[in-house]
């Protein structure tokens, strides 16, 4: 299949040669329509009017640190290249995704990303990644309907972000439209050559959701044995748990306190595990370590229960005493 950029900017034709050999290359593992898709991936974070200078050269390292999670610092830099070129829409569309993500400035950022990618789409209403960008905004505010609008709109434009599918798939899911999600999810990463590690844990998820309970469950143990972490194991506990699999939920929570001793969570999770099998004298061994690694009202209302069903009345009532001087 032949690629074709049809673009008028000599500059960024060349810029982006090394990224077309590159997927040309990779064609013995990826059919014709992934490397297309491998291409756009690549290129739609370049402002093609910055290419091959100085600003170019800034901008790619903005976007570095972004990618690094240096958010404030990108955003500061860009803030730079967009006075000088306040008209670029790839500019403003980073500033925008830079102050969204930056959790120093939680109170205006959002605000700030919206007012910068609605310019940017007043500029290129064809820009697809402000179209999401701007979906990622309303979908921080809790407005799950337009960030659908929005990542719709950024998938049917002349130059498509396809982003716009996992997107769109998070508003959807948090609408319980979860059937829809899990297409959306699959089509991104079908689409996308080499997706991160949390795309698949949204996708298992959304299957968790649709209470497709064995799906999830061997696609978090496929996740766990390329890298162990905490939260992936709670999302299994979570779907053994929600099928009746108790023992096999402890045996996973064993797992993951023997990794990290100082996990309160973990204690907590398995506390409730042995409780919903009536195994009281474990459970409350867990309410306990968990009270004493963190402090909380939690542990300690599920421990006095615990006592309670226990017959030791006294045990729970001075639980229920300690949690009223919280």
């Amino acid at each position: 299949m032949e690629i074709v950029f049809a673009t008028k900017y000599d500059a960024f034709r060349d810029r982006l040669s090394l990224s077309v050999k590159w997927v040309l290359s990779a064609k013995r593992f990826l059919n014709a329509q992934r490397c297309c898709i491998a291409v756009f991936f690549f290129a739609n974070i370049f402002s093609p009017a910055l290419a091959s200078s100085a600003d170019g050269r800034a901008f790619d390292e903005a976007l570095r640190l972004g990618q690094l999670g240096h958010y404030g610092e990108s955003a500061r830099m860009l803030r730079e290249i967009q006075r000088k070129h306040p008209n670029d829409a790839y500019v403003l569309t980073e500033l925008g995704n830079a102050y969204l993500n930056n959790y120093n400035d939680l109170a205006g950022g959002t605000d700030k990303a919206e007012k910068c990618l609605r310019r940017a789409l007043e500029i290129d209403p064809e820009l697809g990644k402000a179209w999401v960008r701007l979906a990622e905004c309303y979908d921080a505010k809790g407005d799950f309907e337009s960030g659908i609008k929005f990542a719709t709109k950024g998938l049917t434009v002349k130059k498509p972000d396809y982003e716009g599918y996992h997107e769109r798939a998070g508003a959807l899911s948090n609408l319980k439209r979860d059937k829809e999600a899990l297409k959306d999810i699959d089509m991104f990463l079908k689409l996308n050559p080499k997706p991160e590690r949390k795309y698949w844990v949204q996708r298992a998820t959304i299957m968790e959701n649709l209470k497709q309970y064995d799906s999830a469950i061997a696609e978090y143990r496929r996740l766990l044995k390329l890298k162990y972490e905490d939260q992936v194991v709670y999302r299994e506990v979570a779907c053994l748990r929600a099928m009746g699999k108790q023992e096999e939920a402890i045996k996973s929570l064993n797992g993951l306190v023997a990794h990290n001793k100082q996990d309160d969570t973990g204690y907590l999770n398995r506390a409730r595990a042995y409780e919903s099998m009536g195994r009281h004298k474990e459970a409350i061994a867990d309410f306990t370590k968990a009270f004493e690694l963190q402090p909380s009202k939690i542990a300690l209302k599920e421990r006095a229960a615990a006592y309670e069903k226990m017959g030791r009345k006294d045990l729970a009532d001075k639980d229920r005493k300690e949690i009223e001087s919280f």
